[in-house]
């Protein structure tokens, strides 16, 4: 899954909606009018006031996180909405693959191995996300759960 983003209208409904769709937000690079250019951004935040985007928030590559003003901003080369799986930007992956499993380990606890509907929807979407690889040698989820999820998941990596 890899879909084109086309203005910061998009920007912003995938940012709002990120845990109902999951999946994050990278360009191939962002060059701002300073003629700084930074490689694999991961945009985290937009913000806008009534109509007006103002601000965008991302982390580079290097893992440094950046909010700039949308004037100051050049040029975003190929931005893409993709799973966290298929991220190129290391330094993010890393960190939202281990929020992520957080999140997993805290829903799993709380459902109790009860697999009720509402928390598969929410699992299935987050392994989606990151993939079922992290996932197998997890002692603290259960590798039912990991099976009963992956019938309906295509691995990544």
């Amino acid at each position: 899954m890899s879909y084109s983003i086309n203005g910061f209208h998009d920007f912003y409904t995938i940012l709002s909606n990120e845990r109902k769709i999951g999946g994050v937000i990278e360009a191939e690079n962002i060059k701002l009018r300073t003629g700084e250019v930074f490689d694999y951004p991961v945009f985290t935040n937009i913000d806008y006031s009534g109509s007006v985007f103002y601000s965008v928030g991302f982390i580079t590559d290097k893992g440094i996180r950046m909010i700039v003003h949308v004037n100051d901003i050049s040029m975003i080369t190929s931005p893409l909405h993709k799973k966290v799986a298929m991220v190129n930007n290391e330094y993010y992956k890393r960190l939202k693959m281990k929020e992520k499993l957080k999140y997993l380990k805290r829903l799993y606890k709380a459902d109790q191995g009860a697999f009720t509907k509402p928390f598969l929807e929410e699992a299935k979407l987050i392994v989606e996300d990151i993939g079922v690889k992290p996932l197998e040698n997890d002692q603290e989820i259960d590798q039912e759960l990991i099976f009963k999820i992956s019938n309906k998941v295509i691995k990544i990596a």
